[in-house]
């Protein structure tokens, strides 16, 4: 499922409102770029790709989750991304979390968490796939 070469990460699709409403992150890149994206990151060494989903969902949200499916891989420019379906309690509320990696460091990557109309969003990438898996 995941390529042994480069750093493998993991992302949690949450989904809401009847499946009307996905949760994503916006993250500032080095570069002064912003995108908003599934909350995911980095596997730990010998950390499942499971583990990794819930463990960032929590780190970037406050949300903790169970893991309902397998969703897809796909690759990013450090490895391969493995994205999961996952619920929440339905009363959780997200906050803005943190990156633990990034708790001494300048840079913050992690700018805000917000749930989106998925028909806003049709046209991005993760949300598009998320929804070929699922529909």
């Amino acid at each position: 499922m995941l390529s042994p070469s480069g750093r493998p990460r993991a992302a949690a699709a949450v989904l809401r409102m009847q499946g009307k409403e996905i949760l994503l992150v916006k993250h500032r890149w080095r570069d002064g770029t912003t995108s908003w994206i599934l909350p995911g990151g980095a596997l730990h060494p010998g950390e499942k790709p499971e583990e990794a989903a819930l463990r960032e969902l929590y780190e970037e949200t406050g949300l903790n989750g169970k893991i309902m499916q397998f969703l897809f891989t796909i690759p990013y420019d450090l490895g391969t991304s493995a994205a999961f379906l996952v619920e929440i309690d339905p009363n959780a509320q997200a906050v803005l979390g943190y990156d633990p990696e990034e708790e001494q460091k300048e840079h913050k990557m992690l700018e805000d968490v917000a749930w989106f109309p998925i028909e806003d969003l049709l046209d991005h990438p993760e949300v598009r796939r998320v929804l070929a898996c699922i529909y």
